[in-house]
């Protein structure tokens, strides 16, 4: 299996963009020009720091989905693999066990399809199970509470002012609705079409802004960036590439399956297309999206940066056979992926000596690491 096979399943998952380029550009996202250079990653970062995850094995995620951070604690989901949330103390990395078990009882989930931190309130989302699972923190200690049973099936969530909002499941006519905080519906939006087909990974994004946290949705095929976390739709980006706002698909009457799918790739093949939004800083973006089927990586720091083409980066960061490493949220200032030493090519001749290999060699009994950076690209 190639590489770029490998990737293509990556591809899926990964895009990150700043929302405050959107605010300094009129709620609009800029993509950078294109570049023609080969670039290695670690020329494209800078403050990268390797925190070791330890403890008990069966508490230490190998693939993850999402991480978030607060004062005092890591959290991870893995919604693919394990369907499991794990904790971490974050400033030690060792593994804290929390009061949520899987199997079929009535304080149990079936699997966790999303998480959502929210203070000292960590909310776990069994999709199956159709309820959310409320986790209170306090002085170290964790307890459960009662169960949100939701009246309308979730794939993935988040925390609005008036409840949750949550990108549907089920065969539901909206694609998007709000709950309030006793899972009761409010409202639905969006016709549940076929750019909705592929679900992102962390459609929900938390945008912290002072004092203030916002909540933006996006879909993979939709350019527009909307905000939900006052319990509506408000309007909130677009993205602009080549000096034009990218449009919203006009065609999206396809069937639902794979070969609608693939009809309907092939009608936007012609502009920039396939957006996931990963997650936000303050200052800083990388982009993902794909242009006649090839896909790009833009990077931008303060309102400048750079495009460049898959093909044209080498990932010397995190040698896990990705073109850049996964990232799955942000701690500040800084993006935050994981990293497991059982994916790692070694006979990079760039990983002897690297910071990577330095941190393993010090940390001898952690198999993950969360990796940390921030963009160098002015």
């Amino acid at each position: 299996m190639s590489k770029y096979f490998c990737f293509y399943k990556f591809l899926f998952l990964i895009l990150l963009f700043s929302c405050n380029t959107s605010r300094k550009n009129d709620l609009k996202i800029v993509v950078p020009p294109e570049s023609s250079e080969n670039r290695t990653v670690s020329s494209l970062v800078r403050e990268v720091q390797f925190r070791p995850l330890t403890g008990d094995p069966r508490l230490v995620p190998f693939e993850a989905d999402r991480i978030d951070f607060s004062d005092e604690l890591m959290i991870l989901g893995d919604f693919s693999l394990s369907q499991s949330v794990y904790v971490f103390n974050k400033e030690s990395g060792k593994a804290l066990e929390i009061p949520l078990k899987k199997g079929e009882g009535p304080q149990e989930v079936r699997a966790v399809n999303d998480f959502w931190l929210d203070g000292d309130m960590l909310y776990v989302l069994d999709g199956i199970g159709r309820k959310i699972v409320s986790i209170s923190y306090s002085s170290g200690t964790f307890q459960q509470l009662e169960h949100i049973k939701l009246e309308i099936p979730f794939r993935r969530f988040a925390k609005t002012k008036t409840g949750f909002v949550g990108l549907t499941g089920g065969g539901q006519e909206n694609a998007l609705a709000f709950v309030d905080e006793t899972g009761k519906l409010i409202s639905a939006h969006l016709p549940n079409s076929i750019e909705f087909l592929l679900s992102p990974p962390n459609p929900f994004h938390k945008l912290v802004d002072g004092n203030e946290v916002q909540v933006l949705f996006n879909s993979s095929f939709n350019p527009e960036i909307i905000r939900v976390d006052n319990g509506v739709i408000e309007s909130f980006s677009g993205i602009e590439y080549e000096g034009e706002l990218v449009k919203k698909p006009k065609n999206t009457d396809f069937v639902k399956d794979q070969a609608g799918f693939k009809l309907f790739q092939e009608s936007l093949v012609s502009q920039p297309s396939l957006f996931t939004i990963f997650e936000s800083t303050p200052e800083q973006f990388i982009f993902l999206y794909f242009i006649q089927n090839t896909p790009r990586l833009a990077f931008s720091s303060n309102g400048k940066g750079s495009t460049f083409k898959i093909e044209n980066l080498k990932n010397d960061l995190s040698f896990d056979n990705q073109p850049f490493p996964k990232v799955i949220g942000v701690d500040g200032s800084r993006f935050a992926a994981l990293v497991s030493t059982d994916q790692l090519n070694r006979d990079d001749p760039a990983f002897a000596g690297s910071a990577l290999e330095k941190a393993i060699l010090a940390n001898p009994d952690a198999l993950v690491f969360v990796l940390e950076f921030e963009l160098n690209v002015e």
